[in-house]
């Protein structure tokens, strides 16, 4: 009964990484819509985003029901229940993802908003690996690395604003589009947000 057990906690930590991989294509097919602009790579963001929701509601279901039929001790408890977390978080990343493909479908990308938006990817898709290893590995110092990381996006999005609110000033872009490439901005803050939570969450196990 405990073999069984111990399988369906290290099957947990399996079903997160594999989900952590969808997010990191998730970037990689952002990326790669930004260098070709082909829409095929936007609707395959759109699939990650219902593929990695179901999956994390894997996760919340099995973390549920090895809580309600079992006993489990205090360091795997925290792990359930850190599990179910990481699971809300993965849905919240995939919302992200969506709203950032509606998003590049609708306006064009300048070079030097491309340049911000390379710069969040691939800052956050390193942030996507190390989180996710330091979760399943209990690696106290990469995720405290991984949370100061989130500090590059922090600056990025006050970088990237204080840009597309000067093209606004200089009408190269109009009101609307400024709207929107705010929230496109956002969305990349709040994911790697989102990120440094996954390791925040590493370090309560």
């Amino acid at each position: 009964m405990r073999i069984k057990y111990n399988e369906d906690l290290d099957n947990i930590k399996k079903m997160a990484k594999d989900l952590m991989d969808y997010v990191i294509i998730s970037y990689e097919k952002t990326g790669q819509f930004i260098e070709n602009s082909k829409e095929d790579e936007l609707k395959d963001i759109i699939d990650l985003h219902d593929d990695i929701r179901r999956k994390a509601s894997d996760i919340e279901r099995l973390s549920f029901e090895l809580m309600a039929l079992q006993q489990p001790v205090a360091k795997d408890l925290k792990l359930l229940q850190m599990s179910m977390k990481l699971a809300s978080s993965f849905k919240r990343i995939a919302g992200h993802f969506e709203q950032v493909s509606f998003i590049l479908g609708e306006y064009a990308l300048n070079e030097s908003e491309k340049d911000f938006l390379n710069k969040f990817i691939e800052n956050e898709a390193k942030m996507a690996k190390d989180a996710i290893n330091s979760f399943v590995n209990y690696d106290m110092d990469l995720a405290k690395e991984t949370i100061k990381q989130d500090e590059v996006n922090n600056k990025l999005f006050e970088e990237a604003i204080s840009y597309i609110s000067s093209e606004n000033k200089k009408d190269n872009i109009g009101p609307m589009e400024l709207s929107e490439k705010v929230l496109l901005y956002k969305y990349f803050e709040r994911l790697g947000d989102r990120l440094a939570r996954v390791a925040d969450l590493s370090t309560r196990l």
